[in-house]
């Protein structure tokens, strides 16, 4: 009875021993798919995403904009109180309204890269990471250093 008793928990032991390795298996080899490479002749926003975007996007996001534009009037007080009015003015005002300006059908990573691509003579802007940019002023003197 007890070798009985012992080989069933070395069958489980073992069970949960493979299921585990393959889980960690599984979760290392997840990032491999996740590269993927842009092919730039179909980069875009697609005939689809623009309908879609316009039908139901664009008027979600201003229902959105209003919406939060209300709830920062409203909350305005008490983040006054509490000290947070910047932050709440930059969610439920700002990124809403500038959520508005993205291009139709575009993804946020697309209107980043359309936006990067527009030329303005004083100005350089560089997108490191969404939300991150550099803006270079190229009027002013700029030295960088490694």
């Amino acid at each position: 009875m007890t070798v009985k008793a012992k080989t069933q928990r070395t069958v489980k032991q073992r069970f949960f021993t493979v299921l585990a390795t393959l889980g960690l298996l599984a979760a290392t080899i997840q990032p491999t798919f996740a590269a993927i490479e842009i092919d730039e002749t179909d980069f875009g926003p697609s005939y689809e995403t623009m309908v879609v975007d316009t039908i139901v996007g664009k008027p979600l996001q201003l229902v959105n904009a209003v919406a939060g534009t209300a709830a920062y009037i409203v909350s305005l007080p008490f983040s006054l109180i509490g000290g947070n009015a910047d932050q709440a003015q930059q969610k439920l005002f700002v990124e809403p309204w500038n959520a508005m300006g993205r291009c139709l059908g575009c993804t946020v990573a697309e209107d980043n890269y359309y936006k990067s691509q527009v030329v303005d003579n004083n100005v350089v802007r560089i997108v490191v990471d969404q939300p991150s940019e550099i803006l270079i002023n190229t009027n002013d003197y700029v030295v960088v250093t490694p």
